[in-house]
């Protein structure tokens, strides 16, 4: 059985992204809410951070601050961000559509982006950031990427950095981008991203992007999505004690988007999890091998390898599919795809120690590409039972190269999906 000892080093130097700590600062500005719908708060609030951003304490007192423009806050350093309060964004879509700021991947767009280093941002378990997206999950309908619309808050270009204790609820999109980040944590997090009607699609719990050491603890998200996704160069991940309801659960990818590009996602530990009613605990996509349109609502042709990831100690209630799950063939742009001719490797993972219900007969879904086998796919300690506390044992497979702890019971189903399975 295969159990990679890079993770048990990862776990010991996994506490580095603490290294910021709150201190004394020595200047501090106190934003001013106008109180008022019709009155932008994010000028005064771009002012302090101005004037505070380096070696302050911003804070936001516990009232509602209405955010009706973009906010870009990168390049701080050894800064505080003390956020009692909440922040509630406008709903003028004509205006994030044609003002959101470029996340860097995928053509996304977000509508607050933050960075820099050694920074301390603590929501004390209150804070709040609230998308009002009930407004986009109307306006987008079934549409998942619907260009321009912007992620609740990208942290971009952040070192040395701990987010802590902030709420997130009705976020537009994604909730929380990761970009160029390394050595960053976050913390006692709360999503909630439930729409009055229907499941509000791409929803994102949280997703890196060329980021490592990063870590995510102890975090609750309600969503119809993927609740943590990890994408392209996203190595040195650690999520766990967290509790996920209703979505897709944690993902690897999409990948694989861009043509003839290389990335990688590398050394992921996910352990101690506690899921609700999502599709799987865990599930990898990449994109097929023939590029179809553009990101976001498209492409593929990418290159690369995922490997070195263990999935550990995890409990399960309703399970709607497959525990874990891979699919190699995403594509969009109406297209059915090549779903075996994926250049991008999926090697040397871990599932172990689960148990629950699901309402799924099968364990494992495993649909790998002709092009890049799957390689060293081990399951171990598994529990998992429908209602009638009948066991589950089914583990479907295609191009698999190397099983530990399971046999292969079935042909895997083949065909195009974004989620995992067919």
């Amino acid at each position: 059985m295969y159990f990679p000892r890079v993770l048990l080093q990862f776990l010991a130097v996994a506490g580095l992204s603490q290294a910021a700590q709150p201190r004394e600062s020595s200047t501090v500005c106190t934003v001013p809410a106008a109180g008022s719908t019709s009155i932008d708060d994010a000028p005064a609030i771009l002012e302090a951070f101005r004037k505070c951003g380096h070696g302050g304490k911003i804070i936001f007192t516990n009232t509602t601050y209405h955010i009706n423009s973009v906010m870009n806050t990168t390049g701080l350093q050894d800064c505080e961000v003390d956020l009692q309060g909440t922040l509630l964004w406008s709903t003028n879509i004509t205006y994030w559509l044609n003002n959101s700021l470029p996340v860097g991947y995928q053509n996304q767009s977000t509508a607050w982006v933050i960075g820099g280093k050694n920074l301390h941002f603590n929501g004390h378990g209150y804070g709040t950031l609230n998308g009002n997206g009930q407004t986009w999950y109307d306006f987008v309908g079934s549409v998942s990427n619907y260009p321009r619309r912007p992620h609740a808050m990208t942290v971009s270009g952040a070192t040395d950095s701990i987010f802590d204790g902030v709420r997130f609820v009705r976020s537009q999109m994604w909730t929380l981008s990761i970009i160029h980040s390394q050595r960053t944590s976050f913390t006692n997090i709360y999503v909630n991203n439930t729409g009055e009607s229907g499941t509000a699609h791409n929803t994102d719990g949280a997703d890196t992007i060329y980021s490592s050491d990063i870590t995510f603890r102890n975090w609750e998200v309600v969503n119809g999505d993927d609740s943590i996704s990890l994408k392209a160069n996203s190595t040195d991940i650690l999520i766990e004690d967290c509790t996920f309801h209703n979505g897709l659960g944690v993902a690897i990818g999409s990948i694989g988007q861009y043509k003839d590009v290389y990335e990688t996602v590398e050394r992921v530990l996910v352990k101690n999890i506690t899921y609700d009613n999502t599709l799987h605990v865990a599930y990898i996509k990449t994109w097929t091998g023939e590029q179809v349109g553009y990101p976001p609502n498209g492409g593929g042709g990418g290159l690369g390898y995922a490997s070195h990831m263990t999935f550990e100690d995890l409990s399960a209630t309703a399970l709607r599919g497959p525990a874990f799950a891979i699919s190699q063939c995403t594509t969009f742009s109406g297209a059915s795809g090549n779903c075996t001719s994926s250049k991008f490797q999926l090697l040397d993972i871990v599932l172990k120690d689960i148990a629950g219900t699901s309402s799924s007969g099968e364990v494992a879904s495993l649909q790998c590409s002709a092009v890049e086998l799957c390689e060293n796919i081990t399951i171990a300690g598994v529990d998992l039972r429908f209602s009638n506390g009948t066991q589950i044992d089914d583990y479907l497979c295609g191009n698999v190269d190397g099983t530990f702890g399971f046999n292969c019971t079935g042909e895997v189903c083949v065909g195009s999906s974004a989620t995992g399975g067919c």
